[in-house]
């Protein structure tokens, strides 16, 4: 029997506003809640809606599951490797140069279901003429605007994954992954790995303990030249507010105590708990920058008291430490090249 629901019971799930102000990169994850395929699919299917410049095209994503190859955080850097090992699902995503060889037609498919049209400058021979573009603009300017594309991609999947009560996170790659990848996926040499992408249901709360810091309004949007802000009516601030997408900045009430006991529930010892006491962002004084307040042993102690190992035996390697990575390397035979 297929697992798929109805359109009812999903189209009440969460709407645009929501998803866009509970989005979270979120680092913990149930590591034995499977993730229903036709959720990832979902997500893949509105990358493939996503904008794209010039009808490109060029989003790629190869879906890999940790139980089926489990040390596939490998490919990924130390700082995201800890996720890496708990995420169900990972997305590889990729932009294809190549489909700028094919741009043209891509645009003149525009041209042929109506969404361009002679009043806006478009004519099949007028574009025949400018096409492929890699003859005309410089390989730098074709990975911006490829990059950029795999970003609205990536940003519709995010937003389809919050909806359907996933979290996601992006994660960078450090040089030997990349390397890694183009043999381990059977990239073309066409294919630029750019991102990957952790799936899967939040062992922490689905808010990740509050709204992510952001600098002033003020200070990124302006109206007519730089400068001069486009002034922030508090009336639309309040509508966002009540439809959810501008939600509480962190950290939210209990957020230390709740990765603090995720840390020793995951099999990571007290050397990891999280140390520092936590505070509003900074982000409107830069200048003010300075160092978290520590917290005494006492305290950390206190943050993951009652904390359980995880019942299903599941164990995080704390990669992070550089002799810990190092080792398993070695044991692995993963030489500096790899």
């Amino acid at each position: 029997m297929s697992d798929v629901p109805s359109a009812s019971e999903v189209g009440s799930i969460m709407d645009t506003f929501s998803s866009i102000g509970l989005r979270r990169s979120i680092r913990w994850y149930e590591p034995n809640k499977s993730v229903e395929k036709w959720k990832v699919q979902a997500m893949l299917e509105a990358a493939r809606l996503s904008p794209t410049a010039g009808n490109f095209n060029g989003q790629r994503a190869i879906v890999v599951y940790r139980d089926e190859d489990p040390e596939i955080w490998e490919f990924i850097s130390d700082w995201s490797q800890i996720t890496t090992q708990m995420a169900p699902v990972l997305i590889f995503w990729c932009y294809d140069m190549g489909n700028y060889d094919t741009m043209g037609q891509s645009i003149h498919d525009l041209l042929r279901t109506g969404a361009l049209d002679k009043a806006h400058g478009w004519e099949y021979d007028r574009v025949s003429r400018l096409f492929p573009l890699p003859a005309m603009l410089p390989d730098a300017v074709l990975h911006r605007l490829a990059a950029i594309d795999l970003g609205n991609a990536i940003q519709n999947a995010c937003l389809v994954a919050t909806s359907l009560g996933l979290g996601t996170c992006l994660n960078g790659a450090s040089g030997g992954a990349r390397r890694n990848t183009k043999a381990k996926f059977n990239l073309p040499d066409t294919y630029v790995f750019s991102w990957l992408m952790t799936v899967g249901y939040p062992a922490e709360s689905m808010d990740g303990g509050g709204a992510r810091s952001r600098p002033p309004f003020e200070t990124m949007f302006f109206e007519k030249q730089v400068g001069n802000p486009f002034e922030r009516n508090p009336e639309v601030v309040k509508l966002l507010q009540d439809l959810n997408m501008l939600q509480p900045a962190g950290p939210l009430p209990g957020r230390l105590e709740e990765i603090n006991k995720l840390t020793r529930r995951f099999g990571l010892g007290d050397e990891w708990l999280t140390d520092w006491k936590l505070e509003d962002s900074q982000l409107g004084d830069l200048a003010g920058d300075k160092k978290p307040a520590p917290l005494s042993a006492e305290e950390v102690r206190a943050t993951a008291a009652g904390a359980s190992a995880d019942p299903s035996g599941f164990t995080l390697k704390p990669t992070v430490k550089r002799e810990e990575i190092q080792k398993y390397r070695e044991e692995k035979g993963i030489g500096d090249a790899d």
